[in-house]
């Protein structure tokens, strides 16, 4: 009888062992590296896998560019079962350009995901919008084509020129106005722009806005618009409220920008509902074995308008019925679009 029961006990220690050992040897793990810390977009990554056998480790550059390459070769060490990256910048740099790499990457045959890069074609990322054209690399595509933005402001209001204030140093920026450039003589408006003076590390010097936002009014813009600018959204504040000091509403593809700040409309993606996109698509490489290069980039199939009652009332910018029936409308009660 003891013989039995120190057998019984030994299977209470034992097999509790094992299954953590099962559970452990099932775990997958993802690298994840973030620009500007984990915000909405990594928040829904998280929740959506939570409580799947993942590990997620996470490494924020801060805005440092000088971090990604020792992310990258810990990514390399670490070899997890997935990488995703997080932005246009983090993403050149893990990923690598095709220009460089061909149909490979920097992370060798580490399969990775990008997600919340403005312009993954136009930074050489895939090879369509489609597909990435690289076995190992899936994506995410959140924009909002600024065709689209543009039909909404002039839904909104008249918008013969489009002002931009933009850092050559963030090529997402760049690209954007490049993107609209090209778009102004298909929908006949001019872009007016101006760039931020830099340091020499190549960011913006600071307390800039009023300056340039003065210099765009001068130069007759309608409109401010942000379409892809991590500096922008970061000085939400400034940037919008500088804006309306010389008469600009501002309209943006960061619905944040309206939601938690002065800018007046957005048409966006919600990040957080990118970042779980971007779970569902991880979730198919890691638990159904799919071929990353094999997955079409993702996009999700309805985008949302805000517009910030605040502003629209200190601008005498009332919106149109047609707008009011379907954008989300925040700061209804305030009185004051400077929170």
């Amino acid at each position: 009888m003891k013989h039995i029961i120190a057998i019984f006990a030994l299977i209470l220690v034992f097999v509790p062992n094992a299954f953590a050992v099962q559970d452990n040897e099932n775990k997958k793990t993802v690298f994840m590296a973030v620009w500007r810390g984990c915000e909405e977009a990594c928040q829904g990554f998280h929740d959506y896998l939570k409580g799947q056998p993942v590990e997620i480790v996470v490494r924020n550059a801060n805005r440092d560019r000088s971090k990604l390459a020792g992310f990258l070769e810990e990514a390399k060490a670490l070899s997890p079962d997935l990488v995703v990256t997080w932005g246009t910048s983090v993403s050149k740099a893990i990923i690598g350009t095709r220009n460089e790499y061909g149909s490979k990457t920097k992370l060798g045959d580490i399969p990775v995901m990008f997600m919340i890069v403005a312009d993954p074609l136009g930074a050489d990322i895939i090879e369509s919008h489609n597909i990435s054209g690289r076995p190992t690399v899936a994506g995410i595509r959140n924009r909002v084509g600024e065709d689209v933005q543009i039909k909404a402001m002039r839904e909104y209001f008249s918008v013969d020129k489009v002002g931009i204030l933009y850092s050559s140093g963030e090529l997402n920026s760049v690209l954007n106005t490049q993107k609209l450039d090209a778009l102004s003589k298909e929908m006949n408006f001019d872009v007016v722009k101006e760039e931020y003076e830099l340091d020499s590390s190549g960011k913006p010097l600071p307390n800039q806005f009023d300056e340039k936002m003065a210099q765009l009014a001068a130069k007759g813009a309608d409109v401010v618009y942000v379409g892809s600018s991590s500096y922008n959204q970061t000085n939400s504040d400034a940037f919008t409220e500088a804006a309306i000091r010389h008469g600009l509403p501002v309209a943006s593809a960061y619905d944040s920008m309206v939601t938690g700040s002065s800018a007046l409309i957005s048409v966006s993606n919600k990040y957080y509902l990118v970042g779980q996109l971007a779970a569902n698509q991880a979730a198919k490489i890691l638990f159904d074995y799919a071929v990353p290069g094999e997955l079409p980039i993702a996009e999700l199939s309805s985008y949302s308008m805000s517009i910030n009652m605040a502003v629209a009332r200190q601008m005498s910018l009332y919106p149109p019925i047609q707008l009011l029936r379907f954008a989300d409308l925040v700061n209804i009660e305030s009185k004051d679009a400077n929170k």
